[in-house]
C-alpha cells in the first residue's frame, strides 16, 4: 500500500470517484481534486466556506457531484477540463443540512436529494423539485426497482428513518423505528447487487433491501467502540460488493476498514488506523479516501488529516 495524495487541514475526504481517464476527490473543505495517475490538480475551488462534497453520478458523459457550503446547496459538473454549478439552492449545510449527499441517474433522469426533497433533471441543465417531505432528514440514497424510485432518508441520527417509493404520482412509504439514519451516498446503479439496494445505518449494519424489506447481511458495529456514528459507504465494483467503513464527523475513534462480498461470503481485506469514506477502483489500483478524526470545537472543528492511499488491484482479483 502506498500515499498518493495527502493534505493537512482537511476535514474529511468523502467523494472518489472514476471519471474517464481521471480519480477525482472531494475534500471537504478544499474542493474537488483530479489524479491522472501520476499527477493532482485542483480542478474546483470553493467560493464560500464549509464548503463538502459526499454524492456523485455520471450523466450523459459528465460528471455529477452533490456538494453544499454553509450557505447553499450545489450540484456541479465535470466534463474534464472545467467544473460549473448547475444547480444551486439556499441553504447548504451538511450533516442532514441543505447538502445534496445523494445523486442517481435513473430512467435518463438525474435524482439529487437532500434535507426534506429530490429535485431531477432530464439534462443536467435545468432542474425541478419532484418530492418533498417534512421529516427534517436528509436523502442518502436514491435507487430504483421495479419502476419505483425509493428514497432513503439520513441524518439527523434519531429514529425513526423512512423511505418512500415513488411511482408516478403516487408516493408511499414505510417507517424503520430502530434506524437513525441511512447511510450510502454511492449512486444507485452502483448500490444495487442482484436485485437488491444496499444500503447502511449508522450503528454500522448493512442491509439488502427490497420492496420496503430489510436484511441484515453485515454489521461493523461490534467493531467499534463509538455507537450511532459508524460511516458505511456501500460500493459495487464489478461484480464484487465493497464496504468501506469509518467514523463521523466528531467522533474521536480512528478506525477503518475494508469489506468485500462476492459468491455469498464476505472477507475483510484491510484495517487501518484512519477512516475510509470512500473507495474505488481506477487503472490497475485500489484507492481509498482516508482521514483521521475531525473533532468538533466551540466555532467550526479541529483540523484535520486527508489522504488517498492505494493498493493493487490484486487484492480483488484473487477474492
Amino acid at each position: 500500500m502506498e500515499r498518493v495524495f495527502a493534505k493537512w487541514g482537511a476535514l474529511e475526504a468523502s467523494v472518489l470517484v472514476s471519471y474517464g481517464d481521471e480519480l477525482v476527490l472531494g475534500l471537504w473543505p478544499s474542493g474537488l481534486f483530479a489524479y491522472n495517475g501520476s499527477e493532482w490538480r485542483q480542478i474546483y475551488e470553493p467560493k464560500e466556506l464549509g464548503f463538502s462534497a459526499w454524492s456523485y453520478e455520471i450523466f450523459r458523459g459528465r460528471l455529477y457531484i452533490g456538494a453544499g457550503t454553509y450557505s447553499s446547496g450545489l450540484v456541479l459538473e465535470y466534463d474534464g477540463n472545467e467544473v460549473r454549478e448547475v444547480l444551486r439552492v439556499p441553504d447548504g449545510a451538511g450533516g442532514g443540512g441543505g447538502l445534496f449527499e445523494a445523486m442517481s441517474a435513473i430512467g435518463g433522469t438525474l435524482y439529487a436529494g437532500r434535507r426534506n426533497e429530490v429535485w431531477a433533471s432530464q439534462d443536467g441543465e435545468r432542474w425541478s423539485k419532484v418530492f418533498e417531505f417534512r421529516t427534517g432528514k436528509g436523502v442518502y440514497l436514491i435507487g430504483e426497482q421495479g419502476g419505483s424510485l425509493y428514497v432513503f432518508e439520513g441524518e439527523p441520527i434519531r429514529p425513526p428513518s423512512r423511505v418512500y417509493a415513488l411511482s408516478g404520482s403516487t408516493a408511499s412509504e414505510r417507517v424503520y423505528g430502530d434506524v437513525g439514519a441511512f447511510r450510502s451516498h454511492t449512486p444507485g446503479s452502483r448500490s444495487s447487487y442482484r436485485g437488491y439496494l444496499v444500503v447502511a445505518d449508522f450503528d454500522g449494519r448493512v442491509y439488502f433491501f427490497r420492496n420496503f424489506e430489510l436484511w441484515e447481511v453485515y454489521s461493523f458495529a461490534s467493531r467499534y467502540e463509538v455507537r450511532g456514528n459508524v460511516a458505511v459507504r456501500p460500493k459495487k465494483v464489478g461484480d464484487i460488493l465493497l464496504l468501506a467503513s469509518g467514523t463521523g464527523t466528531g467522533v474521536a475513534e480512528t478506525h477503518g476498514e475494508l469489506v468485500a462480498y462476492l459468491g455469498g461470503e464476505w472477507r475483510r481485506l484491510l484495517t487501518l488506523p484512519l477512516n475510509i469514506h470512500d473507495v474505488e477502483v481506477y487503472g490497475e489500483h485500489i484507492y481509498l479516501a482516508c482521514n483521521s478524526p475531525a473533532l468538533p470545537l466551540r466555532h467550526g472543528y479541529n483540523t484535520s488529516y486527508c489522504c488517498v492511499l492505494r493498493l493493487p488491484i490484486d487484492a480483488l482479483k484473487d477474492l
